[in-house]
């Protein structure tokens, strides 16, 4: 039983430090895109919002693919 609990201990503290990070990253590409608006930087907004739209769709698409396939 030990065992068990020392690996969801492992496993809860790996989900919390991911959370972290993706909270960090996420607050850093909005002060990235505060300061580009700032400094009058279309481009890099207009980049970034694509990457990340980009990314959504494929999280999307691959979610409705594997649905599709039965995967889920």
């Amino acid at each position: 039983m030990d065992d068990l609990i020392r690996t969801g201990i492992v496993i809860i503290f790996a989900l919390c430090a991911a959370a972290v990070i993706f909270l960090y990253a996420i607050v850093h590409l909005f002060l990235l895109e505060l300061h580009a608006l700032a400094a009058g930087d279309t481009g890099f907004i207009l980049a970034s919002i694509g990457s990340v739209l980009l990314l959504c769709a494929g999280y999307i698409g691959t979610g409705l693919w594997l649905r599709r396939t039965g995967r889920i």
